[in-house]
């Protein structure tokens, strides 16, 4: 896939519903809907085939299209038992033989299955969904964390269904742990403390100043030096020998918020103690500087070196 559309793509696949687009007359043709899961087998995560063109992935994305990596951490690649194979590779080409001749067989019993018995699932699926949640002891989990989850008990519920039915031969429970395990693997990837974007927003933040904080801060009490270039802001010193950094506001949205919302960026920087707000409260001040006059600047904490 062209590392151009993927990013659009997910999103589309995962919105279940195609662009609107007009006729030759110019009336506006219904658009096309889906309800679907979808997988991608493709050895590139979104996220690494969007840095090949210098973009980068926003959480929307990365909920919509969860990556998990393909190895299951017994030296075996993807798998956890070969089952009398001789190996990995011949594992994988029996199971490549056997599902060419009879690929779809199962899955038309199941659905068959599922459609003569649609009342009961439908009674029994909300219960089942969250029986599979409670078992991730993910409790205090952010909704991005959760609506996942729920993706995977759907997967988890079809499988133990398909055993029920009588059509794959595993145990009771199979199905539940193999979804469970595949949901750990993605959220150790993801991460569990806090909200994905709040910490993108905070990593972004933190690596502005790694970078510029010694070169492109003028100090307040010599401020116009000639070898500042690019000036982001201004520091002062505190007591505790700190420095104080002042971004101004152009810098602060164009760089800073860059690929954000800049009202997101303020809420989660004041959430974090980041930003010293204004003695009236609000996150910009106007500090007079000599030979400068008083321009609007962020101020922040020496938190932006702490830890996430």
């Amino acid at each position: 896939m062209d590392p151009k559309e993927a990013g659009e793509a997910a999103y589309l696949l995962a919105n279940g519903q195609g662009k609107t687009r007009a006729t030759r007359q110019g009336i506006a043709k219904p658009a096309s809907r889906w309800s679907l899961f979808f997988l991608s087998a493709g050895e590139e995560s979104l996220m690494s085939l969007m840095a090949r063109i210098g973009q980068r992935t926003n959480v929307g994305q990365e909920i919509r299209l969860a990556d998990i990596e393909a190895d299951a951490g017994f030296h075996m690649g993807i798998f956890e038992n070969i089952h009398n194979q001789l190996s990995p590779a011949t594992m994988a080409l029996s199971l490549k033989e056997y599902s060419g001749k009879y690929y779809g067989a199962v899955g038309l019993e199941w659905l068959k299955k599922v459609v003569a018995n649609r009342q009961a699932i439908a009674s029994k699926i909300n219960g089942l969904i969250q029986e599979f949640i409670n078992k991730l002891a993910i409790a205090n989990a952010t909704g991005q964390i959760i609506r996942v989850a729920r993706r995977f008990a759907l997967v988890a519920i079809a499988g133990e269904l398909a055993s029920h039915y009588g059509l794959t031969g595993w145990e009771k429970g199979e199905s539940f742990s193999a979804a469970q395990k595949c949901f750990n693997v993605w959220l150790d990837a993801f991460g569990s403390e806090g909200n994905r974007e709040d910490r993108a927003i905070l990593a972004q933040v933190r690596a502005f100043f790694e970078s510029h904080g010694a070169s492109r801060f003028d100090n307040v009490r010599t401020p116009n030096n000639e070898r500042v270039l690019n000036r982001a802001g201004f520091y002062s010193t505190d007591d505790e020998g700190y420095r104080v950094y002042m971004v101004l506001t152009e810098v602060f949205k164009k760089e800073l918020c860059l690929g954000f919302e800049p009202r997101i960026v303020v809420r989660v920087l004041m959430n974090e103690g980041w930003l010293r707000p204004a003695a009236d409260g609000l996150p910009t001040h106007k500090p007079r500087i000599r030979g400068v006059g008083t321009p609007r600047v962020y101020k922040f904490t020496d938190k932006i070196w702490g830890g996430e």
